[in-house]
């Protein structure tokens, strides 16, 4: 693997992060992959999902220790804690973690716990540090981080309305969370729940703060585990929990009072280029189940095995296109965050945020149409791949957000823009002139036609309405006349270029010099051709139309003498009747 890493890297991959590299492609490939048949097999055992974790896991962690692969993600240069690997290096392993369902939680990487033992790393004190990081950094516990809220638009997070009062040495939570990914597991021990402290605060950036729940704390009720298109994710869970007048210690508000904002964006940054990482490992496979896939033997349609079909091998080229190409802007954004920290590097983790899910997404959905019914069905990994990867769209902040701030720094830059390309347009102008030269338009150049003008006056405005010339557009007066006029279907009328109409039309703005507004023409002419189709159309309209069928028979079957539909039929007007059909249709 360490001789893969992209160029754009490899100047900022120390050696020994090259030798952690060659190891976790080897721990993944040979033993996390290998057993996530056996973690799902193990979750099912017992029959409760939830009171048990797969002991597989417990085995993988200690091969993982043994190994030095433990505790990656934290960057050094930000936390005393790190390891001593860069956000670029620890991106780089976290594509292949992003392999295996196993493999993150075997090297203690997996989310949300590396989010919250950042939180703790960056923003606890000693006292919550002992208490809650170590146990979490030894993978003796497992957390949760409860933000999103069942009744508001969570992806605005001044709207959280968990109520956090304040009474005595004391904070009193009420309200309900969920989508708490990790509440399910029997190891989490520790909620961090972000609530609304201070509702009258004037800055509704300041009206938050996360606070330290242990998660045995009296008041707290697990309703249900939520599912992903199906998938319970057992039995890490995503929780839709309800506090109910749960009282936890002042002591375990994080970094203090109204903070909540602070903690969560400096939370969330690092995080969103770990799942990031992961999307690219887990399209990386998907393109190899692909690669599996059309080059099975016995897979063979119309006469030809599925890689011999163009559209298959296209399928491919463009899956290893978007995936090199995304690992890319995730590699830039962990150089900004390494630099700069993730407050710098907002737009780089913003773009790729967007970016990554959603070519994820379209990889493996290229892998499921390879594989057809079983593409989506549990005898593949694709099918939870897929489910899994969707929902980055929304975890982390919805795409709309990133996309409406990014959209926003983006166009600040519009008025610089627009005064360069003035600018620059006033420089072409000047060396036209220097050089005395024009730029040519393709199309005959014809003749210009002078056009008549008057001048309409009204109480408030004076307009100047431009009558087109008989050779450019026909006026809808002149068409309308010439509607009841027959015209042959070889008439030839006289069409000038579109190039002749759009230099009359210049040429008279230019002469107006502003002192009149220029009516567009558009209500009131009709193009040669539209007038010579309305013209043809209006030659039918004196004849007779055909009668249907249903027509015919009814006037045979009910015509009768004297207006009488119910006597004796008049055959004499039905074979009238007849021969005036036979007439028209000849």
């Amino acid at each position: 693997m360490s001789d893969q890493i992209p160029i754009l890297a490899a100047g900022r991959v120390s050696e020994n992060a090259k030798k952690t590299l060659d190891i976790v492609k080897k721990f993944v490939e040979e033993r996390c992959i290998p057993a996530d048949p056996i973690f799902a097999a193990q979750v099912e055992q017992g029959g409760n999902r939830w009171n048990h974790h797969p002991s597989v896991i417990d085995d993988l962690k200690k091969e993982a220790q043994a190994l030095g692969l433990w505790n990656m993600f934290l960057p050094k240069g930000h936390y005393k804690e790190s390891p001593g690997f860069t956000n670029v290096e620890y991106g780089l392993m976290a594509e292949w973690l992003g392999k295996s369902r196993c493999a993150s939680e075997a090297v203690n990487c997996a989310a949300p716990d590396t989010g919250n033992m950042e939180v703790l790393a960056k923003y606890g004190n000693e006292a919550q540090k002992k208490q809650w990081l170590k146990p979490l950094m030894d993978g003796e516990i497992r957390s949760a981080f409860l933000m999103t809220e069942p009744d508001i638009a969570s992806s605005d997070a001044t709207n959280i309305q968990l109520n956090m009062r304040k009474e005595g040495n004391d904070w009193i939570l009420n309200g309900d969370k969920w989508w708490s990914s990790g509440a399910g597991d029997p190891r989490c021990k520790i909620y961090i729940v972000m609530g609304k402290s201070d509702p009258g605060n004037k800055d509704p950036y300041r009206q938050q703060s996360v606070i330290l729940v242990p998660a045995d704390t009296p008041g707290i009720t697990i309703n249900r585990m939520l599912s992903v298109y199906g998938y319970d994710d057992a039995p890490h869970g995503h929780g839709h929990l309800t506090f109910k007048n749960v009282r936890v210690p002042a002591s375990n508000m994080v970094l203090g009072p109204g903070r909540g904002f602070e903690i969560i964006q400096g939370r969330l940054g690092p995080g969103r280029i770990h799942h990031c990482m992961r999307t690219i490992g887990a399209a990386e496979k998907a393109l190899e189940w692909m690669l599996l896939r059309i080059n099975d033997p016995r897979k063979v349609t119309f006469g030809k095995q599925l890689k011999e079909h163009g559209v298959i091998l296209e399928w491919v080229a463009k899956s290893r296109i978007e995936i090199d190409a995304a690992r890319l802007v995730v590699l830039n954004a962990a150089m900004k965050v390494d630099d700069f920290g993730a407050k710098g590097a907002l737009k780089e983790i913003g773009e790729a945020k967007v970016l990554v899910p959603q070519m994820g997404l379209t990889v493996i959905d290229r892998a499921v149409q390879c594989f057809g019914g079983a593409g989506v069905s549990q005898d593949t990994p694709l099918a939870s791949m897929w489910a899994g990867i969707r929902t980055l769209r929304l975890a982390d902040g919805p795409d709309e957000v990133h996309l409406q701030q990014l959209g926003k720094n983006e166009n600040k830059r519009g008025k610089a823009v627009t005064d360069n390309i003035v600018k620059q347009q006033a420089i072409t102008k000047d060396l036209f002139a220097k050089y005395n030269t024009s730029l040519s338009q393709p199309g005959p150049q014809s003749k210009l036609t002078p056009l008549k003008t008057t001048t309409l006056k009204s109480k408030s405005t004076k307009q100047t309405k431009f009558d087109m010339s008989s050779n450019v557009l026909a006026d809808r007066d002149v068409n309308a006349a010439a509607q009841n006029k027959v015209v042959g279907l070889d008439a030839k009328p006289d069409v000038k270029s579109m190039e002749y109409h759009r230099q009359v039309l210049q040429s008279k703005l230019e002469e107006s010099k502003g002192e009149a507004t220029y009516i567009s023409p558009s209500d009131n002419i009709m193009s040669p051709c539209t007038a010579k189709l309305s013209a043809y159309r209006n030659k039918q309209v004196g004849k007779a139309k055909p009668r249907s069928l249903f027509a015919k028979t009814s006037a045979k079957n009910l015509s009768a003498p004297n207006g009488n539909i119910f006597g004796s039929p008049d055959f004499a007007s039905a074979s009238k009747l007849d021969a005036e059909d036979q007439k028209m249709e000849g």
